[in-house]
């Protein structure tokens, strides 16, 4: 039972403050860290999550520069495999041009829908909806083998600047011996 679309993290948000302020029907948690990943485009959604979460420090807050989705085709290795398709792409894929970079493309989710429609790998296509296929990159591609250094190679000003945050924020942590 999960709400979708931004109304949906606002509400869940407002209720894990809740929770770790200690407000709400559970007791607090002790040790707790949330991410909150939301993409540039959600820029009014984003100042009410940051308001939510001003001065709590089990928060981080990462904002893609493009869409989360850039984050993922960042990890080339690990989308190719997933894709099922090698070197060299196929010309007219998107993902195939000269110095692809991720945080410069201007519509990652259709690139993904070229790669799930030219793979034999999948029954259908990434597109609008289809979360499934998402979640099977994530479990079985970057559940423990995430490639941080490349997502950070291609996407600075988004995946860095999230990756800085949550190393900060796990220092404090371990400074004030939590």
């Amino acid at each position: 039972m999960r709400k979708r679309g931004h109304g949906g993290v606002l509400d869940a948000v407002r209720r894990l403050v809740e929770v770790l302020d200690g407000s709400g029907p559970v007791p607090p948690f002790n040790h707790a860290c949330f991410v909150i990943l939301l993409d540039r485009r959600t820029q009014v959604v984003q100042e009410r999550v940051r308001d939510l979460i001003r001065g709590r420090d089990r928060f981080v807050l990462g904002v893609a520069r493009e869409e989360i989705e850039a984050w993922w085709l960042a990890d080339r290795v690990n989308t190719l495999a997933w894709s099922g398709l090698g070197e060299p792409l196929p010309q007219q894929l998107r993902y195939a041009r000269q110095g692809y970079h991720a945080e410069s493309d201007d519509a990652p989710k259709q690139t993904l829908s070229e790669l799930t429609e030219a793979s034999d790998r999948f029954d259908r296509v990434y597109g609008e909806g289809r979360v499934d296929l998402a979640r099977d990159f994530a479990e079985n591609y970057w559940q423990g083998y995430a490639r941080l250094d490349d997502m950070r190679g291609q996407c600075p000003d988004g995946f860095g600047r999230f990756d800085d945050d949550l190393a900060n924020l796990f220092r404090r942590v371990k400074a004030a011996g939590r």
